[in-house]
């Protein structure tokens, strides 16, 4: 008799475990399909540590400390560690750094993609960085990088952002294979997360170069290229915790 309610027991604890398993699997999914996707990926999804942020930057001295004393000007690039219900499950998933970034346009205006909406249309907007959670006091950790020779640039990457965040094709989400965009542009929605959205933008005025990037851009990505390019880019400001 025991053993046949142990075994009872069992099998409804192993049912229990599944239909849950199933029920969290549904529920993530409605949320955000791409993060599987980003997870079945994450060996090659680029990363950074703490650590090795903070020995990247070890040598460099900020000009501010904090973003709202940050004198920032059109082109700067602002990426930064915070976690939030649109980023938490990322964080598990694939343990970057930086959790995010957006675009300085001027004028206290920033484009950034914020994730997915209800509306489409709201997922990569322009709005007001002071009305923003950039300055929020629980974000970890911040990084302002300045584009060095973006002054004869900078007028036609605006109009760009601009024309990108008024464009309903444009919305939040992994970006397809080049090809795929290319065959499917007319028909399908034009993808990109945060990171490859600047990413792109530096790439086609001339102000990266960089032959063997990712699929996926990452914030982190987009960080230590940009850090790696002396040349053409500097630390501005950052504080990591």
């Amino acid at each position: 008799m025991k053993k046949k309610v142990f075994i009872l027991l069992s099998t409804l604890v192993v049912t229990a475990l599944s239909l849950a398993v199933i029920l969290t699997t549904f529920l993530i999914s409605k949320t955000n399909s791409n993060l599987y996707t980003l997870y079945n990926n994450r060996d090659h999804i680029f990363t950074l540590t703490r650590r090795q942020v903070l020995d990247s930057l070890n040598k460099i001295p900020p000009q501010c400390k904090k973003l709202s004393e940050c004198k920032l000007l059109p082109g700067d690039i602002l990426i930064r560690r915070y976690i939030t219900e649109r980023t938490k499950l990322i964080d598990r998933l694939i343990h970057p750094y930086f959790t995010h970034s957006a675009f300085y346009l001027g004028d206290d205006q920033i484009i950034e993609a914020v994730g997915r909406e209800k509306i489409p249309e709201n997922e990569i907007v322009i709005s007001k960085l002071s009305e923003s959670d950039w300055y929020n006091p629980d974000i970890e950790g911040f990084v302002v990088i300045r584009p060095k020779n973006i002054s004869q640039k900078i007028n036609i990457i605006q109009k760009d952002f601009k024309d990108i965040a008024e464009n309903p094709n444009y919305v939040f989400g992994l970006p397809e294979p080049k090809t795929t965009q290319e065959n499917t542009k007319n028909t399908r929605k034009m993808k990109g997360t945060c990171a490859d959205l600047i990413f792109n933008q530096l790439q086609n005025n001339g102000l990266l170069t960089e032959n063997k990037a990712p699929q996926i851009i990452t914030p982190d990505y987009l960080f230590l290229t940009t850090l790696n390019n002396q040349v053409d880019f500097e630390i501005f400001g950052y504080k990591v915790l």
